[in-house]
């Protein structure tokens, strides 16, 4: 039997088909990738392996790899490290932060139900169930924003229509009476 050493890997506790639980290929992905963010932290696939199960518990303790990789590459040793995964393995188990508080779960309450709104609009009788404070129904919303629409054009219709600017301009200067 092996000894357990400091160098010792840990176990990781295989998934319910006998491989190994997904956070571990995750957090193995992650240690491998910290040899981008500095080469200071650059892992070999073993040594991120040993790691692997330490970081797993940061990721069940509902720590985001996001925030796991900022607490594993900020604020490194003005010095530089001397070895990576010594360094990576202390940070794993010194900040590892506190267990999830278990929640008591509440029973969902059932999503509310606006009341229905008799429309205003014009027709026959009918009700809505109003977003805000609406007095109209989207069907009678839209024919009266069709209705509003129809009465801007024929208004615009019968306006004089449009003089360009050059035209004005000759006018004026044919007549020059007209502008004093």
């Amino acid at each position: 039997m092996p000894e357990a050493g400091p160098e010792a890997e840990p176990e990781a506790e295989p998934g319910p088909d006998g491989t190994p639980a997904p956070e571990l290929n995750v957090t193995e992905r992650l240690l491998l990738s910290l040899r981008h963010a500095t080469p200071q932290l650059h892992l070999g696939v073993r040594e991120a392996r040993g790691l692997a199960e330490l970081a797993a518990e940061w990721i069940r303790r509902g720590i985001t790899t996001t925030d796991l990789h900022r607490a594993l590459t900020s604020e490194l040793p003005p010095d530089g490290v001397r070895s990576a995964v010594g360094f990576l393995r202390h940070r794993l188990v010194q900040k590892l932060p506190e267990p999830l508080a278990p929640t008591a779960a509440r029973p969902a309450a059932p999503p509310r139900v606006r009341e229905l709104v008799p429309c205003a609009g014009p027709g026959e009788d009918h009700v809505f169930r109003a977003v805000g404070d609406e007095t109209h129904c989207a069907p009678c919303r839209q024919e009266e924003a069709r209705a509003l629409q129809s009465a801007r054009a024929a208004a615009y219709a019968q306006q004089p229509s449009h003089i360009p600017w050059r035209e004005r301009v000759a006018s004026l200067a044919a007549n020059p009476a007209e502008t004093a």
